[in-house]
């Protein structure tokens, strides 16, 4: 009989010793990837179990079962606290511990149901549904002037930015993706005035102006971020830390090279122009005091409002924490906020104030006004606010904002300000210019979906280390299957452990096919690919023939997927096959310009797609003549641009790209082949030896009880091997009694 102990941390960070019941039943269920739902990750949990109502254990849970205790001094039970099992006073594994319930008996406090969970199950409770839009150490580094300069040196070069130190390469670049104009390529300098809009050839001699017309302009295209400061982002907001063993590879974060950054999301929150077109979005900043109370003025302890750093800027960023008194007569203390936007200008605006401490939630939205208006707000529950002031607006427009806060305090004896303070940001001019911050060109995704995409994207598994003489500790490991697997897996020999009286052997293969697939296409290239083809491109299915069972297993992405197009220089006589390859985010609905002479624009409905990924590749030394036709602060050829592409590299015409985001062998768009059905897809690389390893005929799951000792239950890992006898197994699932050792071992034999 093993001895068995939870400790579970107190208020002051403390691991405190739970008493439990001599007969309690604690079982744990361990399983990191199950073969009948391979697309889920896994780790440890518990069922529910009970501890008694003890005097140490009621200190603890701090008399939950009074519900009369005052909030302060309650134990939270919404949320998961820190734990430790241990097993004969030897680390087990650390966890949290979740309280479901008290049980009464004569009307005292019997005992507590609670149930342990292993810290990666945790993570979705952590991330919550917190969307991307609320990463905000992004902004805190990474914005940059919305202007076409700001946007050629990122469609171009590289742009490295300093963070504490640190160099972080290419956060942000703007790709050859267009929104609405359809790109081409035509070197034939006889073109007239019906040449149409997106001609990338550069007609330079005599500063042809027409060929300027139709030229590439930054208007025409979006930003990108690179994924792997996303993920540094989840981990400075979250406080958590994953290991780099896929993060940082090279089929995630690219090579190390200046030229080949990695997976980047399009940043692409809405269809066509950023900010729909010729709004401009800024944000009041460089807030001063200009009459009236100071901060210093508002009671320090029921209201703490101060300006910080937001964006590289000193923008308006109020933090209001309220205080509920604890004197005889107690009085609640409010923030109340008034902006107040003066302009003689005719043109319509509209105002956003959003508590960036509560998930970005817009508390104030005023639409399409006009004049001089004030919008106020006043704080409600007991929390941290956090405001920022968005004002949206067409070019031209002009104001003067000014802001008010006053500090009121409520009671049995009515309603006082003790505090009021007046304050004047920036005006509002065209000239201020456009901030792109990344939080606000998100698209629509919680972080939990980003994380769980990922990892079906790459047959990804992870765990929290829990050795305590692990270099990692602490960390969330995370690296695909396959190398999970082969993680220096040891061999225990469970033969005298195993019960043979029972053992049930069953089929693996629980569905008749596997269909991989991103999201339903929108975008112009994918909807031809598929009419003509009749498939998806990028999408892959994995079906033996020799099995007939269920129905068919969707692995299902939440990302976009584009087919990209290197472009072919229209001029007969011109250079053929060019070095610039783009993406078209518009759909298949054509929308010809009335008014042009002659037809066709050839620019077609631009489509709001689902957050997309695609490779960022630096293409540099295009030579004279066969540059990008770009019009910004002059008109010029451009000799260097960021490609997008789906796979990691250029490759060459017989050498495969190491690694591709396509599920199948798709024709290379660079190399224009499929490397005779051997390219380095998704399928392949990641999925391809488990998969087939579960279709095996000769593959079995195996239902067996063990009464495994403590040095085993201690030590083992779920990629180990089980011996019985001359055969070994890989790990399905795990469930332990781990007072007595009884295991319910489902064992997957090797082939």
């Amino acid at each position: 009989m093993n001895k068995v102990s939870l400790y579970i941390k107190d208020s002051d960070g403390v691991f405190q010793l739970v008493e439990l019941f001599e007969d309690e039943t604690i079982s744990v269920t361990s399983k990191i990837q199950d073969i009948r739902d391979i697309s889920k990750v896994f780790t440890d949990f518990s069922q529910s179990f009970t501890l008694p109502a003890s005097k140490k254990n009621n200190k603890i849970f701090k008399h939950f079962y009074n519900y009369f205790i005052s909030s302060d001094d309650a134990f939270d039970a919404r949320k998961k606290v820190d734990a430790q099992l241990e097993i004969n006073h030897i680390p087990f594994r650390d966890g949290k511990i979740l309280l479901n319930s008290v049980k009464m008996k004569d009307n005292k406090p019997y005992a507590y149901n609670v149930t342990f969970f292993g810290n990666t199950v945790t993570l979705k409770d952590l991330l919550g549904d917190d969307e991307l839009d609320s990463l905000t150490w992004l902004d805190d580094h990474f914005l940059y002037d919305y202007t076409s300069a700001a946007t050629k040196t990122k469609f171009t070069s590289n742009s490295n930015v300093t963070v504490d130190s640190v160099v972080k390469y290419d956060p942000i670049i703007v790709p050859l993706i267009t929104h609405t104009k359809r790109l081409y390529f035509n070197s034939d300098t006889s073109h007239s005035s019906d040449t149409i809009d997106g001609d990338l050839a550069f007609f330079g001699s005599g500063g042809n102006t027409h060929n300027r017309d139709v030229a590439l302009q930054f208007e025409d295209l979006k930003p990108a971020l690179r994924l792997i400061y996303m993920i540094e982002a989840i981990e400075e907001k979250y406080d958590i830390e994953f290991t780099r063993d896929f993060f940082g590879s090279e089929a995630f974060s690219g090579d190390g090279t200046t030229t080949n950054r990695g997976l980047y999301m399009w940043l692409s929150k809405e269809k066509g122009f950023l900010g729909g077109g010729d709004q401009i979005e800024e944000y009041l900043n460089n807030f001063t005091h200009s009459s009236g109370d100071t901060f210093a003025d508002f009671q320090v302890k029921n209201i703490i409002p101060n300006f910080s750093s937001y964006g590289g800027e000193t923008d308006a960023l109020l933090t209001v924490e309220q205080f509920l008194g604890t004197e005889a007569i107690v009085a609640t203390y409010r923030a109340l906020i008034d902006l107040t936007i003066t302009t003689t200008s005719s043109l319509e605006y509209s105002i956003q104030i959003i508590d960036t401490l509560n998930n970005n939630q817009v508390v104030v939205e005023a639409d399409n006004q006009q004049g001089t208006k004030t919008f106020s707000y006043v704080t409600g529950a007991r929390r941290i606010y956090g405001f920022v002031f968005k004002i949206i607006y067409e070019s031209g427009f002009t104001a003067t904002p000014s802001l008010r806060i006053r500090q009121r305090k409520d009671d049995k004896f009515g309603s006082i300000v003790i505090a009021d303070g007046y304050y004047n940001p920036d005006a509002i001019t065209i000239s201020a210019g456009n901030k792109i911050r990344p939080t606000e060109r998100m698209p629509k995704m919680k972080i939990y979906d980003f994380l769980t995409g990922i990892f079906k994207m790459f047959n990804l598994t992870s765990y929290y280390i829990d050795d305590r003489g692990d270099a990692d500790y602490g960390k969330i490991k995370v690296l695909p299957l396959d190398d999970y697997y082969d993680d220096n897996p040891s061999i225990f020999d469970i033969t005298k452990y195993v019960d043979s009286t029972e053992t049930d052997i069953d089929a693996t293969i629980p569905f008749s096919e596997i269909d991989f697939k991103y999201k339903d296409p929108k975008t112009l290239l994918m909807i031809q690919h598929k009419e003509t083809f009749n498939e998806t491109f990028g999408d892959a299915e994995y079906k033996n023939e020799e099995a007939d069972r269920g129905k068919p297993y969707k692995i299902e992405l939440p990302f976009e997927h584009f087919k990209f197009e290197r472009l072919i220089d229209q001029n007969a006589s011109g250079i053929g096959l060019t070095d610039i390859q783009w993406g078209y985010s518009a759909g298949d609905n054509y929308k010809p310009d009335p008014d042009a002479t002659p037809q066709p624009t050839a620019n077609y409905d631009s489509v709001l797609t689902a957050p997309a990924l695609f490779y960022g590749i630096r293409i540099s030394g295009l030579p004279t003549g066969e540059g990008i036709n770009w019009y910004g602060v002059s008109h010029e050829e451009l000799s260097s641009y960021w490609k997008p592409s789906n796979t990691v590299e250029n490759g060459t015409s017989s050498v495969a790209p190491d690694f591709t985001i396509n599920f199948d062998d798709e024709v290379d768009e660079w190399n224009k082949t499929n490397y005779g059905g051997t390219t380095n897809s998704i399928f392949k690389k990641f999925y391809q030896t488990y998969i087939e390893d579960v279709f095996n005929a000769k593959k079995r799951i195996f239902k067996l009880t063990a009464h495994l000792p403590s040095n085993i239950l201690l030590n083992y890992r779920l990629n180990d091997r089980f011996q019985i006898g001359d055969k070994v197994f890989t790990i399905n699932s795990i469930d332990t009694n781990l007072k007595t050792g009884e295991s319910k071992l489902e064992l997957l034999n090797v082939l």
